[in-house]
């Protein structure tokens, strides 16, 4: 039996998530120890498995009770899932939370988000799953979300669904804006796209957003886009494919000459002259797009944003709100400016912990399974207006079928550019470095008034370099 020496963690901005191996082994990749496909779990003694994740929106919230307590029934006898639900805010407090852990043990199964698969399948505090699963079984499941579910040729984590960001619009501004025949600056005609092909480039999207702008009276404005975000990663999950996929070099652990390359000059520069152009609002938050929306018979704002460049997960919000969900739409990311299209997705992602037990790891993988079935997959996309994890949720589900009607074609959209570009966010073991100060670097070139943007991307550079060199990453 082997172990592994225990390591420390680091906290909140660089959350350097060290952890000590469990004292239970490893299989090797083709040691299967699992169930075959229809085989059914049995036990002479009902064992119980933990589960942590974070808490989710309204929607998520609903089919996380009623998944889990639908387990347990159909279980009963055989396994048991506690689940212990923590917040998870702008500071990465959920990830945080879950290192802390580490010295006094880790719940069975825990649920996280997809980027730091990387980093806890390399600190140790996550196990291969892939000693428990078919291959028959992951057949389904989209590529991008193996890929990013994959350590070291190992399969780690597996989500339920996905998400990806869409440029979303309000379709009353988008038609009226439209039917004023607005050209771009060489000349051509603004329309909406017809095919990720067609997608808008990055330029494009901000033009048409400068244009949108209006003025609401009052020194007051209705932005032609909104790219508020939490304050932990989204800038650099929403931005990173400006830099053409080489934004920590080869070895995924060097940010200085790739970060603050020509690349991260071009994107600090637009996000920049997106203030300059008043196409955003610097200071915008997360609901101007849906702030006039009525609940519940309570009136709200002028709305405040005509586009909303966000990921898929917000569309619930969009849909609480009657007059809003009437009238959204979305069309694909945006291209690069040189034509390259890559689009950033990945979701949360269900692991099996270092410290459970061997003896509860069929149980646990079993709940993993249960979680990530076709049905559940279908009944959390169906419910949560997520991408399905699975490809042929996307041929059966009537939103993502070809031609579908369903909110104007929006959901096919989606499918079409998850098909035709989806790439994880940026993986490397060192993203709890590289994510949180990338995108405190972009947070800053949007708010401040006059941003030094080599000064903000060779410091943030170096920060990042020093902690992973701090860090020790091999």
């Amino acid at each position: 039996m082997k172990k592994v020496c225990a390591a420390v963690l680091a906290a909140m901005m660089a959350l350097c998530l060290f952890a000590c191996g469990g004292s239970d082994p490893v299989a090797g990749k083709d040691e299967f120890l699992g169930l075959q496909d229809g085989e059914e779990f049995t036990t002479d003694k009902e064992i119980s498995v933990s589960f942590i994740r974070p808490r989710g929106n309204d929607a998520q919230e609903r089919w996380w009770t009623t998944t889990v307590d639908a387990f347990n029934t159909a279980y009963a006898g055989r396994i048991k899932v506690s689940s212990e639900v923590l917040v998870r805010g702008d500071n990465s407090s959920y990830e945080q939370q879950i290192g802390l852990r580490v010295a006094e043990g880790l719940p069975d199964v825990m649920y996280m988000d997809g980027p730091y698969v990387s980093n806890w399948a390399y600190n140790g505090m996550i196990v291969p799953i892939d000693n428990y699963i078919t291959k028959t079984y992951l057949s389904d499941f989209m590529d991008y979300v193996i890929d990013q579910g994959t350590y070291n040729e190992r399969l780690y984590a597996l989500s339920i669904v996905d998400s990806t960001i869409m440029v979303f619009y309000r379709k009353s501004y988008m038609n009226a804006f439209l039917q004023t025949n607005p050209k771009f600056s060489d000349g051509s005609k603004i329309e909406l796209p017809s095919s990720p092909e067609t997608a808008w480039t990055f330029n494009q999207l901000a033009e048409i957003a400068a244009k949108m702008t209006s003025s609401l009276g009052g020194g007051k404005y209705r932005y032609g886009l909104n790219i508020a975000g939490d304050k932990t990663e989204w800038m650099s999950y929403a931005f990173s494919p400006m830099w053409g996929g080489n934004i920590l070099g080869a070895d995924t652990l060097t940010a200085t000459g790739n970060l603050n390359s020509a690349k991260g000059l071009e994107a600090g520069n637009y996000l920049r002259n997106l203030r300059l152009k008043n196409a955003i609002n610097p200071s915008a938050g997360g609901t101007d797009f849906y702030d006039d929306g009525v609940k519940e018979d309570v009136a709200g704002s002028e709305c405040k944003a005509a586009m909303y460049f966000t990921g898929t997960q917000n569309i619930t919000k969009f849909n609480e709100f009657e007059n809003i969900a009437a009238d959204w739409d979305a069309t694909y990311y945006p291209r690069n400016n040189d034509g390259s299209y890559s689009v950033p997705c990945g979701g949360w992602t269900l692991s099996l912990s270092k410290d459970c037990a061997l003896s509860k790891r069929v149980a646990a993988v079993e709940f993993i399974k249960y979680l990530t079935s076709a049905s559940s997959c279908q009944s959390f996309a169906s419910q949560t207006a997520s991408p399905p994890a699975r490809k042929s949720l996307y041929e059966s589900m009537a939103e993502y079928k070809e031609g579908s009607a369903v909110q104007g074609g929006a959901y096919v959209r989606i499918k079409q550019q998850i098909f035709k570009a989806a790439t994880p966010r940026t993986k490397t073991i060192a993203y709890a470095e590289f994510s949180p100060l990338l995108a405190k670097a972009l947070n800053e070139i949007v708010s401040d008034v006059n941003p030094n943007i080599k000064d903000k991307l060779d410091t943030a550079a170096k920060t990042i370099d020093n902690k992973i060199r701090q860090a020790s990453y091999k």
